[in-house]
């Protein structure tokens, strides 16, 4: 049996990079960007109004002129006016290019506007820059706007299309399949016999990877049958990046898929980790099929199987996404703890957060591993280590939240 940190390194150092894909930007949301995103131009490409109003020379008001002749408007769209001459000012939309010979905007409630002559108002005080979002100061031309290795969502995807990339280097989407078996799990509609149960596993599981940014997921499940169990593992590994095997490779007398991995080619990293939940964990690579698929097979127990997901399948999927480490974060824990060693405990907890912005944990401990319903309480796990059986109120622990 080996520790937590033997299996997260073991996983960790098997996994190579994904294949990048260039994709219509429209189509990349939640996928790893592979290139970095440069400014094309000044952000913004001018100086522009932010808000309605009138463009003057604040020297001019400076000189003591309250009173400016009103030469035109200037619309945004449209290209860049000059004023005429220094007592004179352009009425401006937002977002108008600030006339050549203004350097400032007096909002159009601070001034009195009788024919085509705006008064400042008593007070108001114009200076260079007021109401002008300057050409640049967002950023400037070449400017890296965004890394490689962050995932796409609404906002960067904004970035993108502001500087006209209308498609993008990207990771490719991992094609995942996640496996029950077991005669004794049924299809959610059908009605389980006495001795039967829903299957949850594979939906929730693939929930939680899409959830998390990788869309290409299928589910199938296997029956207790060898020949039907190896036909499926040799082709599924012809076909997909990742395998989930969620149950069927501890050591019942029909965990057939251990023998079928091994027919196929699959070479096993490990096998058993000490933690609990989660204990049976199984990870192997295939050596046989060209892109190496790698396999998980994770406990069949709900709450193994969803723990062992978001420790080490999804930090694995995120390594070989080329997605920026994500840091992991302590929380501190709410009351004191005790549990027996030698192992490494994954409790279940709730998160609060305090007055002084502190985040605290509540431990929820599960019933047993197959105790799914609790779950639904909790925001995630706290990660106790092996050497430590007593915990006070207060110590700070590493906090791996659920994917939402």
């Amino acid at each position: 049996m080996i520790t937590v940190e033997e299996a997260q390194a073991r996983i960790l150092e098997s996994i190579a990079p994904l294949q990048t894909e260039r994709a219509p930007v429209y189509t990349c949301l939640d996928r790893v960007l592979a290139e970095p995103l440069l400014a094309d131009r000044d952000l913004p490409p001018f100086n522009r109004s932010t808000f309605d109003g009138f463009a003057i020379a604040s020297q001019e008001a400076a000189n003591g002129t309250r009173a400016f002749s009103i030469q035109a408007t200037a619309f945004a769209g449209e290209p860049q006016l000059a004023l005429q001459k220094p007592d004179s000012c352009i009425e401006i939309m937002t977002g108008a290019p600030v006339p050549e010979g203004a350097d400032c905007v007096i909002k159009i409630e601070d001034t009195d506007k009788d024919g085509a002559v705006a008064q400042l108002k008593e007070g108001i005080v114009a200076k260079p820059s007021l109401g002008v979002h300057q050409q640049g100061s967002d950023a400037e031309t070449g400017q890296e706007l965004l890394k490689p290795g962050c995932r796409l969502t609404a906002k960067e995807i904004a970035i993108a299309a502001s500087i006209g990339k209308s498609e993008l280097l990207v990771a490719k989407d991992p094609s995942i399949v996640i496996v029950t078996t077991g005669n004794e799990l049924v299809d959610i509609a059908s009605v389980p016999l006495p001795h039967q149960i829903r299957r949850s596993n594979d939906l929730s599981l693939s929930l939680a990877l899409r959830s998390s940014g990788y869309q290409r997921v299928d589910r199938h499940h296997l029956a207790d049958d060898p020949e039907e169990t190896e036909a499926f593992v040799a082709d599924a590994l012809g076909k997909y990046d990742v395998l989930i095997l969620a149950g069927g490779v501890s050591k019942g007398k029909k965990d057939y898929l251990p023998e079928a991995l091994q027919k196929a080619g699959v070479r096993k990293a490990f096998q058993w980790v000490s933690q609990r939940p989660g204990k049976p964990l199984w990870f192997g690579v295939s050596e046989t099929s060209p892109q190496h698929p790698r396999v998980f097979a994770l406990p069949g127990n709900p709450v193994s199987c969803f723990t062992c997901l978001h420790r080490y399948v999804l930090p694995a999927l995120d390594l070989a996404s080329g997605l920026t480490e994500k840091p992991i974060h302590n929380a501190l824990l709410s009351e004191p703890f005790r549990f027996p060693p030698p192992l490494t405990l994954f409790l279940p907890a709730s998160l609060h957060i305090d007055k002084e912005a502190r985040c605290w944990a509540t431990p929820l401990p599960f019933n047993t591993s197959g105790d799914f319903v609790s779950v639904a309480s909790t925001d995630g796990f706290l990660e106790l280590p092996a050497t430590q059986s007593e915990f006070e109120k207060g110590s700070a622990l590493p906090f791996y939240p659920w994917s939402v």
